[in-house]
This record gives C-alpha cells, structure tokens and sequence, in this order.
C-alpha cells in the first residue's frame, strides 16, 4: 500500500472517531438554585422529580449530530464501518451522587429510551411526546442516606447498532453495585425489577420510560415543599446560543410554599421551545409522627407503635433525634393510657354507688391526670427550643391533653377533679396567686376534701394540695377576713352593734376558706356569747323588777281569791252544781291555779340560767298575770257581787286559813312544773324553726327531748300523789331535779345548733 493510499485512510478514521465524538448529547446546566426557606432539621426526607420538556425537538438535536452528517460513497463499493453504522436509540440515564442506600457506589438507571428512525429524506427522527409525566426517582428517602438534595447527573446518548452494548454494560454494572446489599429492601428489589423492564423494552425495540421509585418510608402525613430545581438544556457542539432568564425561577422558589410543581408552570417559567429541556425538582419533606386519637390509645397500640418506632430507627428511616421524641410520646401515651383504666374503675364505681371505692378511683385519676400535665411541661422544657418538637411533636401532645380533657367533663366529680389539677400544676409552676383569685384557687383545692384522709396524708399529692390550701388559706385570712374579725372582737356587746357580725357571717357562708370560716364562726360566737350576757343580764335585771312589782299583786290577788270563794259560798250555798256555778268556780279555780304559779315561779333561783330560759321565764310570769287579770276582770263582769266585799259577812280571816292558801301538796312538784312549762315552751318554738324541720339530725334531738318532757311530767304526777312513801319521794326528788338538769343543758345545746345551721 502506498504513502497516499495510507494517509487517505488515516484521514478516514480521523473523521470516524471525530464523528463519534460529537454523538454525545450534552446537558448543559443552565440553572440551579435552593429555596430560600429555612429547612430545619425535621425536613428529613427527601424527593426528586425529573421533568422532561419538548421531548418533540430530540429530532432537531440529533441531526445537529456530527454523525448524522456523515454520507457514504456512491462509487465504493465497500462501505467503511463508520458509514455502516445507523442511530437506533435515545438513552438518557440519571446518576445518582451521595445515596449512601446504595452503598459506597453511585447508582445509573435509564429513565428513557426513545427509538430512533429515518424519514423519507433520510433524516433521523424520533417520535417523543411533549406530555411525557414526570419521573420519581427518589420518594421520601431519610436524609441520613443523602446530603442536602439528590445530585442526579444527567447523560443523553445517541446509540447506534454497533453501541448496544453500551447500555447492557449498564445494567450489569448496576445489578452488580445492588448484589452487595446483603439485606435488600423492596425499593432496591423494584429497581433490580426495573432493570428487567428495561432489557425486556430493549430486546422488543420498543420505547421504554422509567416507572419505579426508590422509597423507603410509607407513610403518607407528609408536608412536602420545594428544595432546590436544577435546569439542564440538552445541546450539541453545533447547538446555536440559547436566550435564557433564570429571574422566574427564582421567584418562584421564593413564593411556592407547598405542594408540587406541576410540568405546566416550568414551561412557562422557563420559556425555552426549541430544544429538549430536563428539569430536576428536589423537594423536601417534614417528618409527621402518627397521628392517634385518645380512644386509640390502649397499651396494646402503644407496644405495637413502639416496636414500629424500633424498626424505622434501626433501618435508618428515621434520625436519631425522631427516635428520641417519639419514645419520649411513648412514654406520655403510657401515662394517658392509665389514666382512661382509672376513669374506667371509677365509671365503674360510681354506677355501683360504692362510695370510698369512688374516692379511691378519683384519687387515682387525679394523680394520672397530673402527671399527665406535668409529663407535658417536662417535655416542652426539655425541647426549648427544638423545631422537631415544635413543629412535629407538639401538636401531638396538645392532641392527646385535649382528648384527656374531654374525658374528665364526663360527670361533675370529673370536672371537679381537672379544675383540682389544672390549679394544683398553676401553683406547682408559680405559686403566687392574685388575692382577687384566691377563692377559686382554693374553691378547687378543696375538692381534695373527697378523698379519704389516709390517701391524702400517705401521697406526694395529698401532701402539696394540703400545703397549698394551708398557704393560701392564710393569706386570705389574712387579706379579707383578719380585719373584720378583729373589728367584731373589739366590738361592745349591745343593741346597737347587734348586726355587727353580719358581713362577717355573708364573708363566712360564701368561703371556701375552711381556716377563714372557722376562725370567723369562732368571732360570731364569741360576740353573740357577750351579746347573749348583755341580754342576760338586762333580762336578770328585768325579772327584779318584775318579781318586785308581783309581790304585793300577788298578796292583794289572794284576798280577792278569798272573796270571790267566800261570796260563792253564800251566793250559790244549795245550787253549786248549777252550770252557771259550775263555769264561775272554774274560772275562780284558774285564777287561783295562776296566782299561785306566780307565787311559787318567783321563789324560784335564775342564778346560772341562759338567756333564752330567763326570757322566757319573764315572759310566763307576764303572761300567767295577764291571764289571771283576765279571769278576774271576767268573773267581776258576769257577777260584780261576787267580788263585792259587801257580800261577806263582817269577820277577820284568821291567820291560819290565809297560810292554808299558799300551802299546796308539794312545793317541789310545783316549781319543777314551772320549769316544764319553760320547757315546753321553748322546744315548742325550736321545733317551728324552719332549719329544724329540714335537718334530720336536729329533728330527732327535738323528738327526744319532747319523750323526755313526757317523763317529766310523769314524775311530776307522782311527786304530787298522796300515798307516797318518804324514800319514794326523796329518789323522786333527785330524779326529777336531775331531769330538769339533763333537759336544760340539751335545750341549750340545741339553741345552739339551730342558730349555726339558721346562720351557716
């Protein structure tokens, strides 16, 4: 072979493999940028679309192909290899950088492979669609497996006949770089699937688009928003210069804040027409823990999330920092958990009426419920400061509280009980309290008075809700009630400060101030005890001056009994069983029944009596006058004659018949009489009182003492019996005084009694 024959077929070759190196078809990158939003640590997962544009302009790049430009020799007649050669394939593949899923090795897929042909010109065409979807090639995946975003490298291939090798290379590499995880995940099996897809498409000749995902996290509560775009033009060394303005992406990035980017606006964004376009869309993905409601919590799905929560962290699905939290919510359901087996133990009980069973139950439920409140405090402490928490896992505890919530207004003991805790972690947290709220804060303290004393006194609980009221108290005490216990101490005891202790009693009846409303009740007793000695006192001195002014009627009430019997006698000597008579001698019966009453009630001691007793022993002695005056004025009217001394014959009353008259069977039996009807008297007003009636307990106080007044009475009758033995009547004597003794000191108990609950 010759020197020119040679250099011609260097020269040939030299074109050949020029020619094949401008078959290649480059992505130029035209844009890449990040959002300006601020992706804090719990966006930790990442996605990647890419988007294909104006797949219908891949003809016009491939015939810009230096190699389509090459023509054979008509005149040879054997063609060179390099003429033989036709274009067949469109091979476009994604390179993944930094997924660490993977291995230490970056993977290669196909996203497309498009058929290539020759018109009728015998230009090379192919027919792709310009709605092509976009492909996923990444759903999801754990941050701890990429950097900040996916770095897919893209390469376009033009493949002729000679090349196919090229993309079985491909996939034996692959499948290669995938054998070496020893625990295959089903996103690495899909791929491997793909593959099989792909060589299948590709022994058919037909057209093949890439339709697996890595994902590896299945759940769907995900918050998505856009990461970063990345914009590849798809050029040739011939392409001519394309006019591009990256100002609309940037603004978009800036304003989208959620969802995904659809092919539609990025044709419009970018605004290139006339050659192929890749777009790759990374977005990011904020970890969302599952949701649970409060009736899905049992400590069966509790062990079942955490042995979900285990698995995701030691697949990697999940950070370290998530796996924190979301043991840490474990632990917070476990408290709710327990807290809905209490309420059910006291639903339970409390249908049973079983009521220290009921005290138990809400006792337990109070102690869960706060530590329900205090787990959350403890965990918004602990996270200060931490966007996972704030933004992921805080919602969650708020969810759970609220359906707590909820459960505790199921009934008003329930109610009463939250109000309890709600206060008692306020004061945990701060202790100082407003004297404007005091009231409600120890109104909902007091409710602990419903649990049994034991479980107070033996619990942490018990132990701070009783130290808290005995704080609070005080400081009430002290700010409201101090001042007006001390002005009703000082107060002098008489008519005119009688309704001293009113506001003190309105203070008293609306506490819940247990310390204030018996200190207060103390002053009011006090007060009413001096009031009550000023009255005694007063009435003491009235009863003096009662007996002084009775002495003299009394005697002067006799001598006219004397006449009125005597002029009877005369008046009525053979007709005494008239009817007439017998009504005028009755009445002269009552008044002398009266007088003699009044007579024997003023030999009586006052000495050591209460109020009400010498009170009203005035107002008998008052009232049997009135009576006897009355009879008197009566028996004066009906017959003057038999008070007209004119009647009697002239004759002294001797001494003896006079004494005879103040003489009757038993003195004893009288004045213990007298006080029977002081008695009678006043449990009579007591049992009318209308807090008597209504009070089971003070109601069967006045039926016993009315059975003891009846025993009174009957020792009474045999006192003043006729046929009655000494001994008989001296045991009858100590009985009956003690009687009156015994009967006096209840009355004055009962007073007492009726005057607290009139006054509560």
């Amino acid at each position: 072979m010759n020197t020119k024959s040679i250099a011609l077929i260097g020269l040939l070759w030299l074109s050949a493999l020029l020619a094949f190196g401008q078959r290649d078809i480059e992505p130029r990158l035209l844009f890449s940028d990040t959002a300006s939003f601020n992706f804090t640590g719990e966006w930790q997962y990442l996605t990647t679309d890419i988007f294909l544009l104006n797949g219908d302009k891949f003809s016009t790049l491939i015939n810009e192909l230096d190699f389509a430009r090459v023509e054979p020799k008509k005149k040879r007649r054997k063609k060179l290899g390099v003429e033989e050669e036709q274009l067949e394939y469109l091979f476009i593949t994604a390179s993944l950088k930094n997924v660490k899923f993977f291995g230490d090795n970056d993977i290669s897929y196909p996203l497309y492979n498009f058929q290539i042909s020759r018109d009728k010109d015998s230009k090379y065409q192919t027919f792709v669609s310009d709605n092509i979807d976009y492909v996923r090639i990444i759903d999801n995946l754990p941050l701890y497996s990429a950097r900040d975003y996916i770095d897919a490298e893209i390469r376009v291939r033009a493949i002729t006949n000679n090349d196919r090798d090229q993309m079985l290379a491909l996939v034996a590499s692959q499948l290669k770089n995938l054998s070496k995880i020893t625990t295959p995940t089903d996103a690495v099996m899909s791929i491997i699937g793909e593959f099989g897809n792909f060589i299948e498409a590709n022994t058919k000749k037909k057209e093949y688009r890439f339709s697996s995902t890595i994902r590896l996290f299945e759940q769907k509560n995900f918050d998505t928003r856009l990461h970063s775009i990345r914009l590849y033009l798809l050029t040739t060394a011939n392409t001519p210069a394309v006019e591009f303005s990256g100002v609309p992406l940037r603004q978009f990035l800036d304003t989208v804040t959620n969802g995904r980017v659809n092919r539609n606006q990025l044709r419009e964004l970018i605004g290139i027409r006339s050659y192929p376009v890749i777009v790759v869309a990374n977005y990011k993905s904020l970890y969302r823990t599952e949701q649970i409601s409060g009736d899905e919590v049992t400590f069966a799905n509790i062990e079942k999330r955490k042995l979900k929560v285990e698995n995701d962290f030691r697949q990697g699905l999940i950070n370290a920092e998530t796996y924190r939290q979301e043991k840490d919510l474990l632990n917070f359901l476990n408290i709710f958990a327990q807290l809905k087996n209490h309420l059910d133990i006291y639903s339970l009980n409390y249908r049973t009426g079983n009521n220290d069973a009921i005290s138990v139950s809400l006792f337990r439920v109070m102690q869960y419920y706060r530590q329900l409140q205090k787990a959350y405090e403890e965990m918004k402490y602990k996270y200060r400061g931490n966007n996972t928490f704030s933004t992921v896992f805080n919602r969650e505890y708020e969810s759970i509280l609220g359906f707590a919530s909820l459960y505790m207004d199921n009934d008003h003991n329930l109610k009463s009980t939250k109000n309890l805790v709600n206060t008692l972690v306020r004061l945990e947290a701060d202790p100082k309290v407003l004297n404007a709220d005091l009231e409600k804060y120890i109104a909902d303290l007091r409710f602990s008075d419903i649990f049994k004393p034991e479980l107070m006194s033996q619990n942490l609980e018990g132990q701070i809700i009783a130290n808290h009221l005995s704080r609070l108290e005080e400081q009430l005490f002290k700010g409201t009630f101090e001042a007006e216990i001390e002005r009703v101490r000082k107060a002098e005891a008489n008519p005119k400060n009688k309704t001293i202790t009113d506001n003190l009693l309105r203070l008293a009846k609306s506490t819940s101030c247990s310390l204030c409303r018996e200190r207060s009740l103390g002053a009011v007793t006090e007060f009413t005890q001096r009031l009550d000695a000023y009255y005694l006192k007063v009435e003491l001195q009235r009863y003096d001056s009662i007996a002084t002014a009775l002495q003299p009627w009394v005697f002067n009430r006799i001598e006219l009994i004397q006449l009125m019997q005597q002029n009877f006698k005369h008046l009525y000597p053979d007709n005494a069983n008239l009817e007439s008579a017998r009504f005028l001698n009755g009445k002269i019966s009552e008044i002398e029944r009266d007088v003699f009453n009044i007579r024997d009630f003023l030999k009586i001691d006052l000495s050591g009596k209460d109020l009400s007793m010498v009170k009203n022993f005035n107002e008998k002695l008052l009232a049997i006058q009135r009576q006897a005056d009355a009879n008197i004025d009566l028996i004066c009217k009906l017959r003057p004659e038999l008070c007209s001394r004119q009647q009697v014959a002239a004759q002294g009353m001797k001494y003896t018949e006079l004494s005879n008259l103040f003489t009757r069977s038993d003195s004893v039996a009288r004045q213990t009489e007298v006080f029977y009807s002081i008695f009678l008297f006043q449990l009579n007003r007591l049992a009318r009182v209308p807090e008597t009636s209504k009070n089971d307990e003070l109601r069967i106080e006045t039926e016993r003492l009315a059975h003891q007044l009846d025993e009174l009475k009957v020792a009474i009758s045999l006192l003043d019996g006729k046929n009655i033995t000494q001994e008989t009547y001296s045991k009858l004597v100590k009985q009956v005084n003690q009687q009156v003794k015994d009967i006096s000191d209840k009355l004055v108990a009962l007073n007492e009694k009726v005057s607290l609950s009139s006054n509560p």
